[in-house]
C-alpha cells in the first residue's frame, strides 16, 4: 500500500511542475487508457478463476443492487428534504 502511495505522490509532484508538452500529454493519456485495459482484464480473469464467487453470483448481484438501490433512493429523499428545508423561498 505504501508503495502505491509513494507513486501516486510522485505523479501529483510531476503533473504539477512538470510543463509537459501535448505529445507527452497525449502519451501519458494513451498509456494510462492500456494500463488499465490490463488492470480490469486481469480482474476478469481472476474473478472467472474463482469458483466460490461464480457459485454465489445470483446472491452477490442480488446484494450490490439493494445496496445501490438503497443508497440512491436515500441520497435523493435527503437532497429533496435539504433543498426542501434551506433553500426553497418563503
Amino acid at each position: 500500500m505504501l508503495n502505491v502511495l509513494i507513486f501516486l505522490l510522485m505523479g501529483i509532484l510531476i503533473g504539477s511542475f512538470a510543463n509537459l508538452g501535448k505529445k507527452a500529454v497525449l502519451l501519458n493519456s494513451k498509456l494510462q487508457f492500456l494500463g488499465l485495459m490490463f488492470l480490469l482484464f486481469f480482474m476478469g480473469s481472476s474473478i472467472g478463476m474463482n469458483e466460490s464467487l461464480l457459485s454465489n453470483l445470483k446472491t452477490i448481484g442480488i446484494d450490490s443492487f439493494a445496496y445501490a438501490s438503497s443508497a440512491a433512493f436515500f441520497s435523493i429523499v435527503f437532497v429533496y428534504g435539504t433543498t426542501k428545508r434551506f433553500f426553497e423561498r418563503s
